[in-house]
């Protein structure tokens, strides 16, 4: 096992989704104050990972036969959970796509850990402009476990400054 994907999300709603091919979890109900805070909802056969932008962003799926090595001083924001893929096939897309349409990855059946890392968050200024963020999930095989927040993102003084209009400000 060693496989490396990269997709052009429609980030919709500030999320995207990883799931197994026959998921029947409820979306609106994975998302909490708790999920909001560490940017990572997970259902029974889903995760929902938060993006920063309402756009196209890049997401990469790495998927390893076992745990990987990652330094988080890399990455803005990292999270930990579990993957429960019973049919084996992954579905990366956005929350909105069309899910016959939607890229799949496949995979051996089973439960798989997660890694979930943001990382170019000072690139973003305001949601719609060009930035440089990026979007990493690992995964590798492994006991299902509760979601962890290992390093969480927090925003500078000067970010998003410019989602109000110079008008209301004043």
């Amino acid at each position: 096992m060693g496989l490396f994907r990269t997709f052009d999300i429609f980030a919709d709603y500030f999320q995207f989704v990883l799931m197994d091919a026959n998921c029947e979890d409820d979306f609106g109900a994975v998302w909490t104050e708790q999920t909001l805070e560490r940017m990572l909802a997970v259902g029974g056969t889903s995760a929902c990972p938060g993006t920063l932008r309402n756009v196209n962003v890049p997401v990469e799926v790495n998927v390893h036969a076992s745990e990987p090595f990652v330094d988080l001083a890399g990455y803005d924001h990292a999270v930990s959970a579990s993957l429960q893929l019973p049919s084996g096939q992954l579905v990366v897309m956005g929350c909105t796509d069309y899910l016959p349409e939607a890229s799949r990855v496949e995979l051996l059946p089973g439960s798989y850990q997660l890694l979930y890392l943001a990382a170019g968050v000072e690139s973003i200024t305001y949601e719609s402009d060009p930035a440089d963020d990026r979007y990493i999930v690992h995964l590798w095989p492994g006991s299902p476990r509760k979601p962890v927040l290992l390093k969480h993102w927090r925003p500078t003084a000067q970010q998003f400054i410019q989602a109000e209009p110079a008008s209301s400000l004043r």
